[in-house]
C-alpha cells in the first residue's frame, strides 16, 4: 500500500494498484522443500533487475503488486508449487533491489512491459505463462495486449481495478473498513518526522496500518510483512516509482483490447477483496478464455490466507490432469 501527501490531504491508495515497500531478501524464507533457489543479477533493457529463481519445472514468471513493491512477500506462497514449477520472480524497474534509471521518464509502462518481453528472451521461453498479483495483474494485461501470441498462460491474483470507476470504489470500500483510530494513528505515524526520513519501524508501521484492510483477518497484516525489511533507500526508492506512475490510473480501462487476449487465463480472487467483483467479471467477459475462481475467507492476497486452497487452484489450472 502506498501514501502520498500533499499539503491538507493524505490519500490512501490500496495496495493492489499501488503498493509500497521493498527488502532484503531472508533466504529462510524459501523452505528446503524448494529443490532450487537461485539469486542473480541481470541487465534487461539497460538496467540491473534482481532475480530469485525457485524450483524447477516449467517457467513461470511472477510480476509483483506495487508500482514499486518487491517479489519476497510472494515468494514463500509459492513453494508447494516449486516442486513441479519454475518460478521467476525480479523485482520490476525502480523497486526492490532492482536499480533505479538514471532518467525518471523511464519510469513508465511501455518500458515496464519491454522489460517482461526481454526477460521472456533472455531465458528462451518461446510461450511465456505469466503470475501476476495486484498492478501486476494490470502490467500482465498491457503486455498481454501488445504481445498475445508470446503467452502461454495467464494467472491474475486478486488483479487491480479494471478501470478507473472501480479503482474509486475500491478506495471507498477500504476506507469503509478502516477504524477511526487506525486512521487517525496512520495521519500521525505519516506526519512524523521519522516517516519523512523513511525510518523503517515507523515506515513499517504505517505500511501495515494502512494495508491490513486489505485483509481477511487484519491480523494478517502483520504476519505478512514480517515478511519484509524496511529502509531508507528501498522505501524512498518506492515512494519515487509509484509517484511517477500514479497518474496513469486516474483515467483508465484495461478492458479496452482484450479482445486479443485468447490464451487461457485464470483470475483467482479472495471473496472479500475490496476490489468489487463487477471489475473481475469485467476481465471475465473481455478475455476469451478467462474463468474466476474465488477463495472464501480471503481478500486482497489469497495465496497468503489460504495458502493451501490457492495451491490447489494454481495446480488444478496449471495442469488440468492434476488430482489432490
Amino acid at each position: 500500500m502506498i501514501f502520498k501527501i500533499q499539503k491538507k490531504t493524505i490519500y490512501i491508495v490500496l495496495a493492489l494498484l499501488i503498493i509500497s515497500c521493498t527488502t532484503d531478501t531472508n533466504k529462510d524464507n524459501v523452505s528446503s522443500s524448494t529443490e532450487k533457489v537461485e539469486d542473480k543479477n541481470i541487465e534487461i533493457n539497460g538496467i540491473n533487475h534482481y532475480f530469485k529463481i525457485i524450483g524447477t519445472g516449467e517457467p513461470i514468471l511472477v510480476l509483483h503488486g506495487g508500482p514499486g513493491l518487491f517479489s519476497d512477500y510472494l515468494i514463500s506462497s509459492f513453494e508447494g508449487l516449486a516442486k513441479d514449477y519454475q518460478f521467476i520472480f525480479y523485482d520490476q524497474r525502480g523497486s526492490g533491489k532492482t536499480d533505479f534509471p538514471k532518467d525518471t521518464a523511464d519510469i513508465a509502462i511501455p518500458n515496464f512491459v519491454e522489460d517482461i518481453e526481454a526477460i521472456r528472451n533472455h531465458f528462451k521461453i518461446d510461450k511465456i505463462t505469466l503470475a501476476a498479483h495486484s498492478w501486476g495483474g494490470l502490467l500482465a494485461l498491457f503486455y498481454a495486449k501488445k504481445y498475445p501470441d508470446n503467452l502461454n498462460k495467464l494467472i491474475l491474483i486478486a488483479p487491480g481495478p479494471s478501470n478507473s470507476e472501480f479503482y474509486e470504489k475500491t478506495l471507498s470500500n477500504m476506507q469503509l473498513k478502516r477504524k477511526e483510530e487506525d486512521t487517525k494513528e496512520l495521519v500521525r505515524l505519516m506526519m512524523s518526522k521519522d516517516f519523512e526520513k523513511r525510518e523503517p519501524k515507523t515506515f513499517k508501521n504505517a505500511i501495515i496500518l494502512g494495508d491490513k484492510v486489505n485483509f481477511y483477518n487484519q491480523e494478517n497484516a502483520k504476519k505478512m510483512y514480517d515478511l519484509v525489511v524496511f529502509n531508507e533507500e528501498n522505501s524512498s526508492k518506492m515512494l519515487h516509482t509509484n509517484s511517477l506512475l500514479e497518474r496513469n490510473f486516474f483515467n483508465y480501462d484495461i478492458t479496452e483490447g482484450l479482445e486479443v487476449v485468447t490464451c487461457p487465463t485464470l483470475i483467482v480472487i479472495g471473496d472479500m477483496d475490496n476490489v468489487p467483483f463487477a471489475s473481475n467479471q469485467a476481465l471475465q467477459e473481455n478475455i476469451k478464455n478467462a474463468r474466476i475462481e474465488v477463495i472464501k475467507q480471503t481478500a486482497h492476497y489469497p495465496f497468503f490466507e489460504d495458502n493451501k486452497s490457492f495451491t490447489h487452484v494454481m495446480k488444478d489450472f496449471l495442469n488440468p490432469e492434476y488430482e489432490d
